[in-house]
């Protein structure tokens, strides 16, 4: 059997005109029942305003996040102080890469030069050995040339060619001629500071042959730049 209604509960709209109401007094309406129901309501909320709180900490499950205007303020504050530091690091990041790109491209440059300037030195400096074999040294006996100072300048140039080929040759050309060059400069530098006449006329002779002077002279004036 259905109980019968409470006269004084208030159905939902009712409740929630009366709630409307609690901080209006002045359009309370005459009638005095109504009048009654608003004054027990509101003596109901101040005594919830007073002691509510301490009551609803301990049985009211955790309040949600309302995303109120204040909050999103901070927030957005918030959010700003972490994007500025961000794009601070990220702009600062894309500075320092393209400055290293900078610096590895001026790196590669400069190995490049120096490169290029190692393989001239070589070139100029085998011509002029070429050149000064050619001339008629003091003989350290009959029959025997004095070669000390063109011995020492080919083992001079022999280790420079074993580094030149380990680095690589700017153009294929030039490796070609150095490693003439190489071959010449051995047999230069595994001889006898004094050579007999005949020994030293075979090595002009082979160098003639190959025109390893003409050839050596021509690259160095390539690799500077100058023309074929």
């Amino acid at each position: 059997m259905t109980s019968a209604p409470d006269p004084n509960r208030l159905d939902a709209t009712e409740e929630a005109r009366c709630f409307e109401l609690l901080e209006q007094p002045e359009l309370w309406p005459d009638d005095p029942a109504q009048q009654a129901k608003l004054a027990s309501l509101l003596e109901l909320h101040l005594a919830l305003g007073s002691h509510g709180p301490a009551l609803a900490e301990g049985l009211a499950p955790a309040p949600r996040t309302r995303w109120t205007g204040s909050w999103t303020l901070a927030a957005a504050a918030v959010l700003l102080l972490a994007l500025v530091p961000a794009a601070y690091t990220v702009q600062r990041t894309q500075s320092l890469r393209a400055q290293a790109r900078d610096t590895a491209r001026l790196e590669q440059v400069a190995r490049k030069r120096t490169q290029d300037r190692a393989w001239i030195a070589f070139f100029r400096q085998s011509t002029t050995l070429l050149q000064d074999f050619e001339q008629n040294p003091a003989l350290c006996k009959k029959g025997e040339e004095d070669r000390r100072q063109e011995r020492e300048m080919a083992m001079t140039l022999l280790e420079a060619s074993h580094q030149l080929a380990a680095q690589g040759a700017p153009i294929q050309e030039a490796e070609a001629i150095r490693a003439s060059l190489h071959t010449w400069l051995s047999e230069v530098a595994f001889e006898d500071s004094c050579l007999s006449t005949e020994r030293a006329r075979e090595l002009r002779q082979w160098a003639a042959a190959h025109n390893l002077e003409t050839q050596a002279e021509r690259m160095e004036r390539r690799l500077r730049g100058e023309g074929a």
